[in-house]
């Protein structure tokens, strides 16, 4: 409902609630600069990007840097700060002329700024984030966790994101918190306003049951105008789906049915040997039963184009190498069984590649379908040079998804063979 309408009913349920400040994220990037302008003129909120920057390091002018803001007589300022990664976790494309500097001199710069303007307490809200154990609490690692590090300047709290993930920790003497996503958790941190109390900041991350916040009838109301003027669209029938199949791997897994499908749909629609999908690509679980467009659109909802690209045996051979020496693979793929080992180390960890019901042939020439994110090279999965041949197929991820669905037999089963797959030690 928010994604047919470019975003506009989120930013007026955000206008509802009175949200004081936001971070610019790499979504907000979604329908380019010109959709983002738009946002931000309509919300009455500011939306933050310090260390956003032209080509040529300058401030840009549409985009604020910081935030002053008052309540209860204490005067608050804010700084927003986005993720370095964001160019590689968008379509390049929509950030042309603009980079992602290290946030961290900038930080320290605003946030003297802001103490000499009057700021009783100066609180960084970052859309980059962390993983932590369970808790939320240890063992954190992650770009706001080298952010709070290394700054110099006392920030009084951070309220991160990007990562989906629980943190409810302290770096430097900073509290961070993140409340997970999707409105699973609230965040709350009690900061002392008289230093010489010498009371320390309490913080704290508070799950959030389904149903336990009253409805609020102003946003209800904007919610369901939303979803009427989506619903003639969304509620399409599609396919039958034979079971649930989740967005993401859980526990010691590295793939899910889910991500095989898309990937077998862009093989087959895309008509080439191979087909690759990029986990981070995948938005929503596929439940069993009647399947809408509204239902395949969660799925995938960016609308990326595919692309066919030729690359030579050993290029191939090279890039599934890549692949396998992450932690787990963040790509899903048909058409091909890789087998590797993870006791090796990166760059040898392949063990056989079949392509088909061949073994891949350094010498000969393969077709892998990707979408144009990948091809562009976001999240590291590009070719670089490699690439002999790149097809633009004109073909929207979704259309291609819904279109292969459409021909298999009623219900849709979910794949249930391994395409990655771990050797088995001796």
């Amino acid at each position: 409902a928010s994604n047919f309408a470019f975003g506009r009913p989120v930013v007026e349920v955000f206008n509802q609630l009175g949200l004081a400040a936001a971070a610019l994220g790499n979504h907000e990037f979604d329908w380019g600069q010109d959709t983002l302008r738009a946002r931000m003129q309509q919300a009455h909120y500011a939306i933050l990007g310090a260390n956003v920057r032209d080509t040529l390091g300058r401030a840009v002018p549409w985009i604020r840097r910081d935030t002053l803001i008052v309540r209860g007589g204490i005067k608050i300022g804010i700084i927003g700060v986005s993720t370095k990664s964001t160019p590689t976790s968008t379509r390049p494309s929509n950030v042309v002329g603009l980079r992602f500097d290290d946030p961290a001199p900038i930080v320290d710069s605003l946030t003297r700024s802001l103490r000499a303007s009057g700021a009783d307490v100066v609180v960084l809200v970052a859309h980059a984030g962390a993983f932590c154990d369970r808790t939320g609490r240890s063992s954190c690692a992650g770009e706001i966790v080298d952010l709070a590090q290394r700054v110099t300047q006392h920030v009084d709290a951070i309220v991160s994101g990007h990562t989906h993930s629980l943190v409810n920790t302290i770096v430097n003497g900073i509290p961070i918190v993140q409340g997970r996503s999707q409105g699973q958790a609230i965040d709350v941190v009690d900061l002392p306003l008289d230093a010489a109390e010498g009371t320390m900041p309490s913080h704290e991350v508070r799950d959030v049951l389904p149903d336990s916040i009253a409805p609020d009838s102003a946003v209800n109301a904007i919610v369901a105008q939303a979803t009427a003027a989506a619903a003639p669209r969304a509620n399409r029938p599609v396919a039958r789906i034979a079971e649930h199949m989740r967005k993401s791997p859980a526990g010691a897994e590295d793939q899910v049915a889910l991500g095989s499908l898309i990937a077998d749909a862009m093989r087959i629609e895309g008509k080439g040997d191979i087909g690759i999908m990029n986990n981070g690509g995948i938005r929503a679980d596929l439940r069993a039963g009647a399947a809408t467009y509204g239902d395949l659109f969660e799925v995938q909802p960016f609308g990326n184009i595919l692309y066919r690209v030729t690359l030579g045996g050993r290029d191939l051979r090279a890039y599934f190498e890549n692949l396998v020496g992450r932690r787990r693979p963040i790509v899903h793929i048909s058409g091909a069984v890789v087998e590797y080992d993870t006791t090796r180390a990166p760059g040898s960890r392949l063990v056989s590649v079949r392509i088909g019901d061949a073994p891949l042939d350094d010498n000969r020439s393969y077709t892998l379908v990707v979408n144009d994110f990948e091809y562009a090279g976001g999240s590291g999965l590009g070719f670089g040079s490699a690439v002999r041949r790149a097809e633009n197929l004109d073909l929207v991820d979704l259309d291609a998804f819904i279109a292969y669905l459409q021909q298999q037999p009623q219900p849709v089963m979910a794949p249930n063979d391994k395409r990655f797959v771990i050797a088995r030690r001796q």
